[in-house]
């Protein structure tokens, strides 16, 4: 068997859970392959269908919109899954995945894959349920491309990334660590000086405030009219 470090045995157990039987065969199954910085791990419309499990390292993933753009869907981290839906679709991939560190995956393929699964009934539901995570991901994305101007799409995402749970003040939302401009703007297809002008504008009509470290965002009811005037023309802004 194959001797994990302590980071792909954390990954692991985000998959396999406390199920012991199911972790040591997703082990004894696996082949590691890995990932240099900005290397593209799977392409759209490949077809082959291995699937991948992310071990070590962060990847990104996107599809395309019917207008050529490049569209961020999300950030894959340690114990993420992707390539399922071609292994049990057998279909092309509808992403591309992209290493943003190095990173080290666990490959099984298709077989082998759908044999864990058969063997496992928790590893089918586990699967199910992301495939559906993943499906409204993708769909909230591209509505949000298509319906909301630049502005609205950061705004949104700004909401997303905050707690609105552990608020300073009541009912504000915490957004920690605060959000690296350029990485924001990437992941709603828009520039760094939109994200930065819309942060500053809400900065200035006091629906966010800045602390050291992270950024308060104002309670939901403030809100409606800001994320109204977002809802501009499509694409308007970018």
């Amino acid at each position: 068997m194959l001797q994990l470090d302590r980071e792909m045995k954390l990954a692991l157990g985000k998959l396999a859970g406390s199920d012991a039987r199911l972790k040591d065969d997703l082990i004894s199954s696996m082949r590691i392959k890995r990932f240099s910085p900005r290397k593209t791990i799977v392409m759209h419309d490949e077809t082959d269908n291995d699937v991948f499990l992310i071990l070590k390292g962060r990847a990104r993933a996107d599809v395309v919109s019917v207008e050529g753009q490049d569209v961020w869907i999300d950030d894959l981290t340690p114990g993420d899954l992707f390539g399922e839906m071609a292994a049990l679709g057998d279909m092309p991939r509808t992403a591309e995945i992209r290493a943003v560190t190095e990173v080290t995956v666990a490959l099984y393929s298709a077989k082998v894959f759908i044999g864990l699964m058969q063997r496992h009934g928790n590893l089918g539901i586990i699967v199910s349920r992301r495939l559906i995570e993943h499906l409204r991901n993708t769909t909230r994305r591209m509505f949000e491309l298509s319906a909301l101007s630049a502005p609205g799409r950061i705004y949104a995402e700004l909401l997303r990334l905050a707690d609105f749970k552990e608020g300073e003040l009541s009912q504000w939302g915490v957004i920690r660590p605060v959000p690296v401009i350029s990485v924001l703007a990437r992941r709603v297809n828009s520039t760094r000086e939109t994200a930065s002008r819309t942060i500053n504008d809400l900065v200035r009509r006091g629906l966010i405030v800045k602390k050291s470290g992270y950024l308060l965002i104002a309670p939901l009811q403030e809100q409606e009219s800001c994320f109204e005037s977002a809802i501009g023309a499509s694409h308007s802004g970018d």
